[in-house]
This record gives C-alpha cells, structure tokens and sequence, in this order.
C-alpha cells in the first residue's frame, strides 16, 4: 500500500488512533482522536499520553505500555479505563495497544507504540441487514451487534465488513453527530470553541475540587483597526490573537471566542493565574503584521477565580466582566503610560465601581489637597551585606481613620487622571519622611514607584530632581521603580528623560520582571541599574526543591550585565534560602517587615535584621 493512501486511511479512520513515543510522547492522532478528547492536535503533538486518561487509570495503562517489550508479541493488548477529555469529564474507554517494531515510524529508531481507542459509552444503531433465509438453528453471529467487545482478530473483521457494506453514507463513521456538533459549537473563523461550549466545560470544571480561573479579554479599538484595515485584515488580526491565546496556556485550558472581538479563557488545575494573564498581556502586546500594516491593538482583560463563594459559572462570568470593565475604565490611561495591556483581578468593590467612581474620584482629589496620601516604608535586606540597604516607598491614603492600600485607589486615580499628582505626593513625602534614616545610615537609599503617565510629562527628570533638591536628599540616594512595559514601549523622550536622571545621580530598576519577561538581552540597551523579580514568579517557590531554571537565568544574566537583582513578596525562609542560594542581591517582603509609617521603621529595621540573622543559621 502507498504510503500516501496510508497516510490518508490513518487520518479519516472511523475511530480514534494515536502513535506514542518511547518516551510515551504522542506523535501522532488522526481527527477522530481529536474529536474524542476534545483537544487540538496541536495541543497533543508531543505531550505526555496520560493526560488522555483519568488519573485512576494511569497505573494500570503505564503497566501495560511497560510490559509491552518484554511480552511475547500479540495483534494488540487491550486496556479497559477512564479517557478524560479537555473539558475535564471523563469517559469509560477500551485502548488497543501494539508494539510497533524499531523503524517501523519514519524518523524513529526506537520501538513506538500505537493505540486505537473506543469510547465504551458511545453506542451506534445495529447495522442493517437484507433479509435472508437461514438454516434451521442457525445464529446471528455477535459480532453484527452494535460495539462487540474486539479482543479477537476474527471477531472484530467480520464486524467491520458488514459495517462497510451496510449504508452508502459509511456507518462506520459513528462519531458523525460529535462531528457535526463540533462545527455547532465551534467559532467558523478560528476553530476556538464558541460560547456554548465554553460554558459547558466551565460547568464540568466547577463540578471538580480543583481551581478554576476565567479571564475575559476584550480588543478595545478593534472597530476601528477593522474600519480603518477591511475585513480580511480584520479577521487576519482575530486569528492571530486566537493564536497567540493558544500559545500562552497549556493543552486542557480551553481558549474561546465569544464573538465579535471578545475572548474568554478558562484555567484549570491553575496554581498562578495571574501569571498567565500577564503573559497574554505581554503576549498580544507584541506587534501583529495584518493585511500588510504593522498594529497593536489595545487589550482590556478581567480576571476572576472560583472561591468558596462562588455559586457558579454565571457568577464567575459576572465577576471576570465586572474585573474587564475595571480594566476597560483604566485602558486608556495605561496605554498612555506604555502599558502592555491592562487586566485586573476582581475584587468585589467592582460590581459597584460605576456607581462609586464619581466619589472615589471625589474623594481623592481632597486628599490629595488634604495632605491625606501618606507613605510607608518596607525594608529591603541584602543577604551578602547582612543589613537593610534601602527602603521602598509605598502610598497610602489616610481617610477617617481607615487606611487605603495602592490596589485599593489607584484605578481609580488611573481613571480620575489623579496619578502625576499623587505621584508627587509620594515622591516627596518619601524623600521628607525617610531623609534622617538617610542620614544616619550612608548606605541606605529610597526607591519610590513611577507610573507611566508621570514620564510623559515633558519636565519629568527636572521636576523629580526639584523635590530631591528640596527635600534635602542626594539624587544618588533615590531609585526609580517602573514596570517593564514603561521601557520596552517608551518614546525616546521618556528614555532621554530616564537617561537624564541616571546622569544626575538618581538609579534606575525595572519593577514586576516576571512571567511575561522580555529577551534578557535587550536589557544592555537600557538605562538601568537593578531588576526586580516579581512576587508572582518568587509564589512559585513552595519547598525550596523546585527546579526553576528561570531564577538562575535572570539573576545570571543580570550580573552578566552589571545590573543586581532584587527579588520581592517574599514570606517563607525557603523561599529566601531558594534566591540567595543562586545569587539574588537582595530580597524583600513579609518574611523579614510588612511596610511602616517613617516613624515605626526603627522596629521594622529590627524585625529585617533578625529573620535575616536566623536565615543565616539556617544555612550554617
């Protein structure tokens, strides 16, 4: 037989076959496997087999691959279990399995195995047959019931000829209604599952123990890339974002689209979500070449995870919507400060944000007039020095009594247009507060959080150097925290304005350097002293034992470059022993001092240094 027919009989055959690696990697699915699980062949191509089936049937299935090529060679072996689909359901299975010999798969030396695999629970009509006379006690054979049981060669061929012979629209095509489902319920332009289907899978994932996130994505100026492109264009930019959606989350996370420009996105089994939705962030950021211009659409992304209190999908839907709209509210904003994309996580104060936000911005403008933003001090420790080096700025907003953090205000002084204002308030309230600390201890110095927006101020380095100069505090005590986005999508005003400060005296770090990291090596382009690895990347550091290539990269590659490394939200003594053990500079969050008033900061000092001396007899 040509390999080419071949090829093709493998392809469009009635039931679902795989071939499996040494290694049991799938090397191959034809469609029909595609459709069983409910995953994309891309998805598949080189993942581990077990994440076909139940976790209560990996054993027993892994034993039987094992046993594979050291019993005497049969047709096939055959293993009854529980497949589990991408939705996260299960469904009861019968897998054939055959020891392939060594070349027998071009490209590969090694022995491959290859699988044919029923779903046990689907059921076909009898075949029918014409009428014909029988001898007396004669029986029909089993095998022209409906799903004999194929454990033997002669059973099972008789079935499929009589199958053949039966209809001239090939009955052996059972999967034929999951097929014409599967175009129901899928998006005609990317192939994404449509709404229906997102929600039913979103309703299988709740109905397991494990975690579940949804994010919602939205293409703010879609309309107008589309208006001011054509249609094609159009659709070139949505099946590029389906694309680059895909790339960013594993095989059983199920990527959607909703319609229009709208996408949605369920994780499960998730442990950092936040994680992922700045890597999509990041990820569609990138330019897109569609119908022959280069664009970057604006992104607006909300991010809502099931808790305890959430009765179900709806719920998670509406919280993921209230978070996008949040996100949407600050969109513009960001965008001009050089964002990479805004998402925000839901907080509940979100499903009433319209009704607040004229009192919030109202509110807030007062205490800026007030004086009622205020600054706390969080000390940030150096393992090999074995003391505090400097101090981090962090706003708070002093209202009756009650004490606001940043996440808490900042959207809506984003939204309000408030941020220079109460950037400046910041600036020089930390430089006023923290100057006798500075003083005492030559070494320390201040590092103060910048948004975007506040460099697209023309004046910005003069202005800055203005409040150090008045404050009474040297610009080489001062360290400016940006987020990465603020570099890698800034004009060259805001890279002349940072060049300026660095001139003066005044450092520089890339705040959140994280998930959705640039190339390492575009970092000697820029104006900077120190980077900072973000708290959702140092989370992922549990026991201490995990093989996290990552740190040692950036903290590598950043020594490299003579830039040092700071690593925050830091909680557990593993998590501390993990970084200094592959070089990090300095570390800094709860474990050592939660952030303080200027006038509490002798006793978060005391807090830093003894964690840092008990870190110390851990390692001896």
């Amino acid at each position: 037989m040509e390999s080419g027919l071949a090829q093709l009989l493998l392809e469009h055959g009635p039931d679902p076959l795989l071939l499996l690696d040494p290694d049991g990697s799938i090397s191959f699915l034809n469609a029909a496997a595609e459709e069983l699980f409910g995953y994309s062949r891309s998805q598949l191509l080189g993942t581990d087999s077990g994440l076909l089936l139940a976790e209560a049937s990996r054993p027993g299935f892994l034993s039987l691959l094992t046993g594979l090529g050291s019993s005497t060679p049969r047709p096939g072996q055959t293993f009854a279990g529980s497949g589990r689909r991408a939705d996260g359901t299960e469904v009861p299975v019968e897998i054939t399995c055959a020891l392939l010999p060594s070349g027998a798969v071009a490209g590969s030396a090694a022995p491959s195995v290859a699988l044919s695999v029923r779903s046990a629970g689907r059921r076909t009509e009898p075949v029918q047959k014409e009428p014909r006379a029988t001898e007396p006690g004669h029986k029909e054979p089993r095998h022209n019931q409906p799903y004999d049981d194929g454990t033997t060669a002669g059973g099972a061929a008789p079935r499929r000829r009589a199958t053949a012979a039966s209809t001239a629209v090939p009955a052996a095509f059972a999967a034929h209604d999951d097929l014409v489902r599967a175009g129901v319920l899928r998006d005609a332009l990317t192939a994404l599952p449509n709404g229906t289907l997102f929600n039913d899978r979103l309703a299988a994932a709740l109905r397991r123990p494990d975690p579940v996130d949804v994010l919602l994505l939205h293409l703010d100026d879609f309309k107008n890339l589309g208006d001011r492109l054509g249609r094609s264009a159009a659709d070139e930019l949505l099946v590029e974002v389906a694309r680059r959606l895909r790339n960013c989350v594993r095989p059983h996370d199920t990527v959607a689209r909703l319609g229009g420009d709208e996408f949605a996105v369920l994780l499960t089994e998730c442990l950092n979500a936040d994680a992922v939705a700045a890597r999509i962030a990041a990820s569609l950021h990138e330019p897109l070449r569609v119908g022959g211009s280069v664009v970057r659409p604006g992104l607006s992304m909300g991010l809502a995870s099931r808790t305890g209190e959430t009765p179900g999908g709806a719920e998670l839907l509406r919280q993921a919507d209230a978070a996008m709209t949040a996100a949407k509210q600050a969109a513009g904003t960001a965008r001009t400060a050089g964002s990479a994309g805004t998402w925000r996580r839901f907080r509940p104060a979100m499903l009433g944000t319209d009704a607040r936000g004229a009192d919030a911005e109202t509110g807030l403008r007062r205490a800026v007039e007030l004086g009622q933003i205020s600054v706390h001090f969080q000390p940030v420790v150096a393992p090999g020095q074995r003391t505090v080096v400097h101090f981090e700025a962090f706003a708070r907003w002093e209202d009756h009594g009650r004490v606001a953090s940043p996440q808490e205000f900042l959207p809506a002084a984003e939204q309000s247009g408030l941020i220079p204002e109460i950037g400046d308030e910041v600036l020089r309230r930390a430089c006023t507060d923290i100057r006798p600390w500075l003083a005492a201890v030559p070494a320390c110095s201040v590092a103060v959080n910048v948004s975007g927006l506040q460099l697209r101020q023309r004046d910005f380095a003069a202005h800055v150097l203005a409040i150090v100069a008045a404050a009474g505090v040297e610009p080489g005590r001062l360290m400016l925290e940006l987020t990465e986005s603020v570099f890698f999508d800034a004009d060259s005003d805001v890279l002349r304005q940072l060049r300026r400060l660095r001139e003066a005296g005044v450092r520089i770090a890339m705040d959140c350097f994280g998930p959705a990291y640039s190339p390492l090596d575009r970092l000697a382009e820029l104006p900077l002293d120190k980077v900072k690895i973000d708290r959702s990347m140092v989370a992922m550091i549990r026991t201490g034992q995990e093989q996290l290539p990552f740190f040692g990269t950036v903290i590598g590659s950043a020594h490299a470059l003579g830039l040092l490394v700071t690593a925050e939200g830091i909680e557990t003594p593993a998590q501390a022993t993990y970084l200094m053990d592959r070089g990090c500079d300095s570390l800094q969050g709860s474990l050592f001092a939660a952030p303080a008033p200027a006038g509490e900061l002798a006793g978060a000092m005391e807090s830093a240094l003894t964690a840092l001396g008990n870190l110390g007899s851990r390692r001896a």
